[in-house]
C-alpha cells in the first residue's frame, strides 16, 4: 500500500494552462469574491480565461500556474528576455525547456523567488497548498515576515514552529487572507484565494502602504447563491448525460459541518472525515489521513477531473482502531448507488456507474484526465492483501449548497 500510494503522484500532471481568451471577465467569477481579484490581474495580462471563458475561482492551481502570474506581475521584462534566450539545459530535473512555464522559472529563479526541492525538482504540476502558495507569494514581494509576531486569526488553523509559520504570520499582519471562508492549511489552494492574495499584493507594493486597506467583498444575496452553488453534470463515458438544476437549500440529510467528508448511505457510513495530505510526496505522507478517516488526492469537487478518495481495507488481526478497515465493504456499493461529498459548504451528490478490480501497479484509470469529473474510490483489495486494488467510480449527479 505504502509504495503504490507514491507512483500515484507521478500523475497528478493535469496541467490546467491557461489558454488565451480576449474577454476580461469570466463568466463563473462574476458575482464571488474574488470577481476584483480576477478584474484586476486580467488586466494586468497575467492571467486568462479558460477555452469557455470561464475562470474556475475554486479549481486548483499548480505551482507552474503560480509562478507564472507573480512572475509576470514583477519580472514581466525578464520573462520576454529568456523567451528568447533560454538555454537548452533546464535549472531542474523535472522540468523542460520547450515547455511554456521555461522562462517564468528562468525569471523566478534569477529573482530568488524559487530555489526548488532538495532533490533538484521543481514539480511544476502539482498542486500548491495553502502554506507553499502564501510563501512563494511573499518572497515574490521580497515581505521580510521574521519577527512580524502576529497571531494566526480564525480563518487559519495554526501550526506552531512550522517553516511556514513567519509567512502565515506575515500575511494576517498584511490582510492578505480573504475574511470570507477559511483557509486551510494543508489543503489544496484554489485560483480565487491564490488571485486574490497576489492581488492584495500587488496592491501594496504600488501604494507603498503597509497593509492592504482596500474593502472586503460583499455580496448580494443572489450572488452569493450563484457563487455557492457548483453546477455538476453527470457524465457516462464522459458523455454528458442529462444537466440537473441544482437546489439550494439550508440543510440536507447528508450535508456535513466539515469542510470536506463522504458519505456512503448504502453502506451506512455517514461524515467520514476526508482529508488532502500535507506532505503528498512520501508514503508516510500519503497514509497519514488515514489515521482519522480517508485520503484526498487529485482533483476537487466541482472543479472537474479525477477525484481519488483512498481508505483501508486491511489491517492488523489485533488493529480494532475504526478507520483502519474502513473501505472493506466498498465492493458492496452497486451501480446506481449514491456517494455524498461535502466540500466548502457545498454537497456534491455523485452515482456510482461501474467497479473494477486492477492489479496494485496498474495505473491507467488516472491516465485518462477524459473531459468530465470523476469520483474514485480507492482501496488495497481483496481485504487483507495488496496484491490488487478495488476502484469504485462515481459521476456527478448535482450540487447543492449545504447552509
Amino acid at each position: 500500500m505504502r509504495r503504490r500510494f507514491v507512483s500515484f503522484l507521478a500523475y497528478t500532471s493535469l496541467l490546467s494552462i491557461f489558454v488565451t481568451a480576449n474577454a476580461a471577465t469570466f463568466a463563473d467569477v462574476s458575482g464571488t469574491p474574488y470577481e476584483t481579484a480576477f478584474n484586476y490581474l486580467s488586466s494586468k495580462g497575467v492571467i486568462s480565461g479558460y477555452a469557455n471563458g470561464d475562470g474556475r475561482p475554486n479549481g486548483p492551481l499548480n505551482r507552474a500556474e503560480a509562478l507564472k502570474v507573480i512572475v509576470g506581475l514583477r519580472h514581466s521584462d525578464r520573462v520576454t528576455w529568456y523567451q528568447q534566450n533560454l538555454v537548452p539545459m533546464p535549472l531542474f530535473l523535472d522540468t523542460d525547456q520547450s515547455a511554456w512555464y521555461a522562462p517564468y522559472i528562468e525569471a523566478g529563479f534569477e529573482a530568488n523567488m524559487i530555489t526548488g526541492y532538495p532533490d533538484r525538482t521543481f514539480r511544476p504540476s502539482y498542486f500548491l497548498t495553502a502554506e507553499e502558495a502564501v510563501t512563494m507569494a511573499l518572497r515574490a514581494y521580497g515581505v521580510m515576515d521574521a519577527g512580524q509576531g502576529a497571531q494566526l486569526s480564525e480563518y487559519i488553523q495554526n501550526r506552531d514552529n512550522e517553516w511556514f509559520t513567519p509567512y502565515i504570520n506575515a500575511a494576517i499582519t498584511k490582510n492578505l487572507i480573504m475574511h470570507q471562508g477559511r483557509l486551510e492549511l494543508g489543503q489544496v489552494m484554489t485560483r480565487g484565494r491564490f488571485f486574490d492574495l497576489v492581488y492584495r499584493l500587488d496592491k501594496i507594493k504600488s501604494e507603498g502602504s503597509l497593509a492592504f486597506n482596500g474593502p472586503e467583498p460583499t455580496i448580494p444575496v443572489q450572488a452569493r447563491q450563484r457563487a455557492q452553488v457548483v453546477q455538476a453534470v453527470p457524465r457516462v463515458n464522459n458523455q454528458v448525460i442529462s444537466a440537473p438544476q441544482p437546489t439550494v437549500v439550508a440543510q440536507h440529510p447528508y450535508a456535513s459541518e466539515k469542510y470536506f467528508s463522504l458519505s456512503m448511505p448504502t453502506l451506512g457510513v455517514d461524515d467520514l472525515t476526508i482529508t488532502h495530505p500535507s506532505d503528498p510526496f512520501t508514503s508516510d505522507g500519503v497514509l497519514s489521513p488515514l489515521q482519522q478517516g480517508v485520503g484526498h488526492l487529485f482533483s476537487y469537487p466541482g472543479a472537474g477531473g479525477k477525484i481519488m478518495i483512498y481508505g483501508h481495507s486491511s489491517s492488523y488481526p489485533w488493529d480494532v482502531s475504526q478507520f483502519t478497515k474502513i473501505f472493506r465493504k466498498v465492493n458492496k456499493l452497486d451501480v446506481g448507488d449514491r456517494l455524498y461529498v461535502t466540500y466548502d459548504n457545498k454537497l456534491f451528490a455523485y452515482e456510482v456507474n461501474y467497479k473494477q478490480t486492477i492489479d496494485a501497479s496498474d495505473t491507467s484509470p488516472f491516465n485518462d484526465a477524459g473531459t468530465g469529473e470523476e469520483l474514485i474510490l480507492y482501496t488495497c483489495w481483496p481485504p487483507d492483501s495488496i496484491s490488487q486494488r478495488y476502484l469504485v467510480h462515481a459521476v456527478p449527479v448535482n450540487a447543492v449548497a449545504v447552509r
